[in-house]
């Protein structure tokens, strides 16, 4: 490839980039929202859990935060590139221990949230060292995870926020990251196992889960370590909702949900987790009335504080379900049911058994739909064609349903960066189950295996895509 060449690309994403920039700015201002800042330890309106970005500033953010890493990647030595991942695992380790420690909330407490506090002061609160404190919270700093405020001082910043114990992602940074930690470095010999049987296996008890906790039982099922170690459960599905509010606005939002209920008898989660979907669609949609969380009963605790939380008692109940076993609501309504993120912990095979459950309240009650609430994985591939990041943009700010926007030059597919956390999850449910978020067609090979088809997919402001699923 040319000189020429090559520059074309840095300036295309460069064009991407400013347009997206203007593009975010330009909604900021029309809700007459401040610009985010580096240099205070506020939380801004836009990090809310439940703030939904417009669809021109969803797609500006896309864009830019794709563009910026290729731009990266385009002017960052190879070699530092990869220093720099071989030692990302301490990142991961020191956000945890930042938590663990508290170190956000005693932030937030001192008497100038602004400055913050020096390191002497922070360590003799944690009672640990604060020369190693100190090396913490420098490499936290270069990620943006704090702020050093002048030296030897270090104070929140947006981020920082979410790792305070009063927050979802709490548990989400301590009991979810510490898990993985401990898988990741089963991996490599997950995927490239000694023994062939092993590495060729596709079921729950042949993977890294496995061989980092040495146990033989599944993670999630009838019998697996969740049933088998009692709060395990409680404290996965506090870490999920950390991770399902983050797409819940944009599932809440951008599906017609009020019109797909009217005449039906409720909203059906199935594998509903603590019910932040149903919560999300209850306080967004007052004319539905009826929701219910369906999960195994180990989430019974955890699903029913949250509820009671967000005052939905009763509006929003929780009931048990095995999902391999018959519908309990088969024939005695109408309802909309819901799986989310659900058929991705499971093969092809056992999903297609969990959905014929569904098919059979179909066939039961004819009014009854099914949504499937989950990550279509998009190829990465990118182009040198495409409409320019500026047309599209300027066409999202004239207003209109939310629908993506097609990649600018050079942006992939998938988006890049901004599809991260979807490869991310899709690898960490490899590494758990044997399972994986799927593409289309591997979506519509296991529903049509169930006995039923796709009607539409719609795309939404997140990770998610509802997946209309009908009978033949």
């Amino acid at each position: 490839m040319s000189a020429a060449q090559q520059l074309s690309q840095l300036k295309s994403l460069q064009d991407t980039l400013n347009a997206a920039i203007d593009t975010f700015k330009s909604e900021l201002e029309k809700q007459q929202l401040p610009e985010p800042s580096l240099t205070t330890s506020k939380p801004h309106p836009i990090d809310e859990i439940t703030y939904i970005p417009t669809p021109a500033m969803y797609e500006a953010r896309r864009a830019g935060v794709a563009a910026c890493t290729l731009i990266k990647y385009l002017l960052e030595s190879p070699y530092d590139a990869l220093s720099a991942n071989t030692w990302m695992t301490l990142e991961s380790s020191s956000i945890r221990l930042a938590a663990d420690l508290g170190l956000a909330d005693i932030l937030a407490s001192c008497p100038d949230p602004e400055v913050g506090l020096s390191v002497d002061e922070i360590a003799k609160k944690t009672e640990v060292d604060a020369a190693k404190l100190e090396r913490v919270l420098r490499l936290l700093v270069s990620q943006c995870w704090f702020r050093e405020t002048k030296q030897g001082y270090f104070a929140n910043n947006r981020r920082s926020l979410l790792v305070q114990k009063s927050q979802p992602a709490w548990h989400l940074v301590t009991f979810m990251n510490e898990m993985f930690h401990r898988i990741s470095c089963a991996f490599p010999e997950h995927v490239n196992n000694p023994s062939k049987d092993f590495r060729f296996a596709s079921d729950p008890h042949h993977t890294a889960w496995n061989i980092a906790y040495n146990t033989e039982l599944p993670y999630f099922g009838a019998n697996s370590w969740l049933t088998n170690n009692p709060g395990e459960a409680e404290k996965f599905g506090l870490a999920m909702g950390a991770v399902g509010p983050t797409s819940d606005p944009g599932v809440a939002a951008d599906f017609p949900w009020a019109e797909i209920a009217e005449g039906r008898d409720a909203i059906i989660d199935v594998g509903g987790g603590q019910g932040t979907l149903c919560c999300s669609l209850a306080l967004m949609y007052p004319s539905i009335k009826h929701f219910v969380v369906q999960e195994v009963p180990e989430t019974r605790v955890a699903a029913q504080s949250f509820i009671a939380s967000k005052g939905l008692e009763g509006r929003v109940v929780f009931e048990e379900q095995d999902f391999f076993k018959p519908q309990r609501r088969k024939g005695t309504g109408d309802y909309v049911f819901v799986m989310q993120r659900v058929l991705h912990d499971w093969p092809t095979s056992e999903g297609a058994k969990m959905l014929a459950q569904i098919r059979d309240a179909l066939q039961a009650s004819p009014k009854s739909v099914l949504l499937i609430v989950d990550t279509i994985i998009q190829p990465g591939t990118l182009s040198p064609s495409g409409p320019p990041a500026k047309d599209s943009l300027a066409s999202k700010s004239r207003g209109g349903a939310y629908k993506p926007i097609q990649p600018p030059p050079f942006i992939p597919a998938d988006f890049g960066e901004a599809s991260r956390i979807s490869h991310q999850v899709n690898v960490a449910l490899t590494s758990m189950c044997n399972t994986f978020e799927r593409t289309l067609p591997q979506l519509t090979e296991m529903v049509e295996m169930a006995g039923l088809k796709i009607k539409e997919v719609h795309a939404t402001r997140g990770w998610a895509s509802i997946t209309e699923v009908v009978l033949p």
